[in-house]
């Protein structure tokens, strides 16, 4: 199975508005939008191949460059929630996934697309009709997400001055990895705060030694 990788950063496709409601009904971050959106425009819609029809390969670094971000492991938080929730899915390759409801992005016609099917579908429909176009289900999302919630408590409630002072050092400068470790051991991957945050406050907040703490 053979993909262009990325796609160029032009062209059209159709796009819903309702796909905002996922953000006012707390199931997805903008960031995480984002990145489904993206998938979007990358995703095979080739009815000549129809065995990669709804698939598209991922490049975490290539991604990271594009959403400006210094390493790729926020991009792969983002994917990661999609793919629990059920946006995307797993496939028998590695780097290949196939998006949930792929013809809503596809024009009709020459295309053979069903975006406009599911625009009228979905016209001042509940937004349980949506999720379930989507293939998804809201009581197992609410689920998933009470998990995660509970998994960043301990996190969320980390003052900026707690947080500097559990990792931060100004003389030493530490590697992808280290960020990557102090994240996992003291933060518990948590999405709120990750290894680029960390690497923006090492690089640009400086606490000065004459200043009580």
């Amino acid at each position: 199975m053979k993909f262009t990788r990325l796609k160029k950063l032009n062209g059209y496709r159709p796009t819903h508005r309702n796909k905002w409601l996922f953000i006012q009904n707390g199931i997805l971050s903008l960031q995480e939008l984002g990145l489904l959106e993206f998938y979007a425009d990358n995703v095979d819609f080739d009815w000549n191949r129809p065995s990669s029809l709804g698939l598209f390969e991922i490049d975490f670094e290539e991604i990271a460059k594009i959403f400006n971000r210094s390493s790729d492991s926020t991009i792969r938080i983002w994917h990661d929630k999609l793919l629990k929730l059920g946006f995307i899915e797993e496939t028998e390759h590695k780097r290949i996934f196939k998006l949930a409801c792929f013809k809503r992005y596809i024009t009709p016609g020459f295309w053979r697309g069903e975006a406009g099917k599911y625009a009228e579908s979905e016209k001042d429909q509940p937004f349980e009709i949506i999720t379930q176009n989507f293939g998804l289900n809201l009581q197992t999302i609410g689920e998933k997400l009470q998990k995660v919630g509970k998994k960043n408590t301990k996190t969320a409630s980390i003052s900026p001055p707690k947080a500097l002072g559990s990792y931060k050092d100004k003389s030493v400068v530490k590697t992808e990895e280290e960020y990557q470790r102090i994240w996992k051991e003291d933060y518990d991957c948590s999405p709120d705060f990750t290894p680029d945050d960390m690497k923006w406050i090492d690089q640009n907040i400086y606490e000065d030694p004459l200043v009580p703490s």
